[in-house]
């Protein structure tokens, strides 16, 4: 019996000659979305989302200005709300000389009575000004996707939430980002030899905030790079020795710390620890480390020949002034204590002067070297700017609460009672400044924010119930609350001779929540005031089913017959006395 005859191996003519499958039509579409335009456009719109959240943060900033603005504004104006006689002398806030910065509140204060919130958003303009100004300095070699990236990145490092002082806090971000603008721009102008405006800009800048002085050593340096003449490298050089000794003419006689400290280990870890300070949370030693990883990274960069081409001189040009600006500030702050580095949030700018070129100085280099891994370098520097900005997180809940409780620091003003606060101008020089000029909070929309009572309204007395404390751990049944610390612990009789203490307390009710919280004296009648709703979170611990935001700060005059009151959403009224009982904390639990 024969087998049955096996099939025949060889394929049919059409199966060998059939083009092999392509790859699938999503992975081409997804392909040329990566290759083409839309990719980098809409990763470079990514650079507004910082700048967005920041602005949110300055609306909901307080109106005040802040203590060294306050300073400044007694300093350049006569009681009656004019400006002085120009001096130099007026124009210098801690050492640094505030021309322009001047000049801008001014406007301010003529356009919105002052407003914090107003100057802030000039900040923020500054600071997108400058993200557009690095844009402008990037290599034309990169790709468009790593263009992109390293903008999107670079956005979030500039409104990182480290520096958030700088926006909420706008008189300080007007002069240090102010001239940090000024400083990017001319370096730009420098490189591409266009002398004059850069030195015209140097000079602006060294009116602006004294961290440009650093500026002129750089432009001098540049010229050499590029073999100018003599005089170019010179004159940048005299120009600034000639600012830096009208400075120390005028500079106050003392400094405000003692003399530059001696120990060297002290200066190098504060110097580290600012070159560093965008890449740690709340660690001063992380942030040395991180100073050091980047100062190694530039020293690695600098045997690099794609580093060292002239296309990328001003990135070099912008690290050496933020090297200057870091070390200047070491030698001048290092003797106050503690970790300044990490403490003083306005630092932050030289630290992302510092930390930027370096990363595009490295994407640079990397993209050289493999450019087909261009999206992979994109990936890196956007991811490297969330980590900037991320980091700062702690830092900006800090200073959303600061805000929060400014506004206490403005009805003590607006009461004339403010030199409770040893550190504010005395109230004689201060309060009659800000009313001539309708500066806030001496505006007719200043409010205690209780949607009715204000400063010298009267309050019926009879009408208040006590508030009582809570008992146990549990939800308090009824209306409940305490003041736990006052401050300062010694109040002196500042106001009409009565002590002018800030109460610190909370108070909560699970079916009527508080509107507002004021002082009312022996008649009723209202004065003084500050913020309900502070988050306190020790409060929600200690009494299960509290909403955390039961704090409350308030400042006013007191007697024995004065009280704290309460007032909530019903209209009802509950008091707690205003003294401090020897059970009485005088400085904030330990949270």
């Amino acid at each position: 019996m024969r087998p049955d005859p096996q099939p025949d191996p060889t394929p049919e003519p059409d199966e060998v000659t059939a083009a092999p499958a392509g790859p699938p039509a999503w992975r081409l579409a997804a392909r040329r979305f990566v290759t083409g335009h839309w990719l980098p456009r809409l990763v470079t719109l990514l650079a507004v989302v910082p700048a967005v959240g920041t602005l949110l943060d300055v609306a909901g900033a307080g109106r005040l200005q802040h203590i060294d603005y306050l300073y400044q504004l007694t300093r350049i104006t006569n009681p009656d709300g004019t400006l002085k006689a120009f001096d130099l002398a007026n124009y210098l806030s801690n050492e640094h000389i505030l021309g322009l910065p001047s000049l801008v509140y001014w406007v301010n204060i003529e356009l919105f009575a002052g407003d914090n919130r107003t100057l802030g958003v000039f900040v923020v303009a500054v600071a997108g000004l400058t993200v557009l100004a690095l844009r402008a300095a990037l290599p034309a070699t990169l790709s468009p996707l790593v263009r992109a990236g390293i903008v999107a990145g670079g956005s979030a490092l500039v409104f990182s939430l480290h520096g958030l002082w700088n926006y909420t806090r706008a008189m300080s971000g007007t002069a240090w980002l102010t001239a940090n603008l000024i400083v990017v721009v001319a370096l730009l102008l420098a490189v591409r030899g266009r002398w004059w405006p850069a030195w015209g800009l140097a000079l602006l800048g060294s009116v602006t905030y004294g961290t440009a002085f650093a500026v002129w050593p750089v432009l001098a340096l540049l010229a050499v790079v590029r073999r100018e003449p003599v005089w170019k490298r010179l004159l940048p050089l005299a120009a600034g020795g000639v600012i830096v000794a009208v400075w120390l003419a005028y500079r106050p006689s003392a400094p405000l710390a003692g003399a530059p400290t001696t120990d060297l280990g002290s200066l190098l870890y504060y110097f580290l620890a600012i070159v560093g300070k965008l890449w740690t949370a709340d660690s001063g030693g992380m942030a040395a480390l991180a100073g050091a990883v980047i100062l190694g990274i530039y020293a690695a960069l600098a045997s690099s020949k794609v580093a060292r081409e002239p296309g990328l001189w001003f990135w070099w040009a912008l690290a050496c002034h933020a090297f200057l600006g870091a070390g200047m500030i070491a030698i001048a702050r290092v003797d106050y204590g503690g970790e300044v580095g990490m403490d003083t949030a306005r630092y932050t700018s030289i630290s992302v002067l510092m930390s930027l070129p370096a990363i595009v100085l490295l994407a640079t280099v990397v993209h050289r070297r493999a450019d087909r891994a261009g999206y992979k370098i994109a990936a890196v520097t956007l991811v490297a700017g969330m980590l900037g900005y991320a980091l700062g997180a702690p830092d900006a809940v800090a200073e959303r609460a600061a805000d929060k409780a400014h506004h206490v620091e403005a009805v003590a003003i607006r009461g004339g009672f403010s030199d409770a606060y040893r550190r504010y101008p005395l109230a004689s020089d201060l309060v009659p400044r800000l009313r001539a000029m309708g500066h806030y909070p001496f505006t007719d929309d200043f409010t205690l924010g209780c949607g009715g009572p204000e400063l010298g309204s009267v309050l019926d007395r009879d009408a208040m119930t006590p508030l009582l404390p809570a008992r146990g751990n549990k939800r308090p049944k009824h209306a409940a609350g305490a003041v736990e610390w006052v401050e300062p612990p010694d109040p002196a009789p500042f106001f009409h001779g009565k002590a002018v203490p800030v109460f610190h307390g909370w108070a909560a009710d699970r079916a009527d929540p508080v509107r507002c919280t004021v002082i009312v004296d022996g008649a009723g009648k209202v004065v003084g005031g500050g913020v309900s709703g502070i988050v306190r979170a020790d409060v929600a611990m200690r009494y299960a089913g509290v909403a955390p935001n039961s704090g409350f700060a308030v400042i006013g005059p007191v007697d024995d017959d004065s009280r704290i009151v309460v007032i909530q959403d019903s209209g009802a009224m509950r008091w707690l006395p205003a003294r401090i009982p020897p059970q009485v904390q005088t400085r904030p639990p330990n949270r």
